[in-house]
């Protein structure tokens, strides 16, 4: 979107949507209601921040959450221990002198 040149002059999208919208030339002429129309095609066109508010709300049940990273903890666990026993012990430089 253009903005307005010091000059006072439209950007082209602006004169391209009053022409979309068959606004007369004797309307175009009058810098009052020009001026309206600017703001009114100011506010369609705006691009809108979106604000953290307006993001989706997220229903979460923290108990489940809780839950199911105690069974990946106990999992992990587990295995951790199961690859102990699988795989021997490395001795140490210090026992094979």
């Amino acid at each position: 979107m253009s903005k307005i040149k010091p000059g006072g002059e439209f950007p082209p999208e602006f004169h391209e949507w009053l022409r979309a919208n068959k606004v007369p030339k004797r309307v175009r002429r009058d810098p009052e209601t020009l001026q309206q129309h600017f703001q009114e095609w100011k506010k369609i066109n705006t691009p809108r921040k979106r604000s953290l508010f307006g993001l989706p709300k997220i229903n979460l049940d923290l108990g489940t959450i809780v839950d199911q990273v105690r069974t990946v903890s106990e999992l992990l666990q587990t295995l951790h221990q199961a690859g102990a026993l699988i795989r021997p012990q490395k001795k140490n430089q210090d026992e094979l002198l």
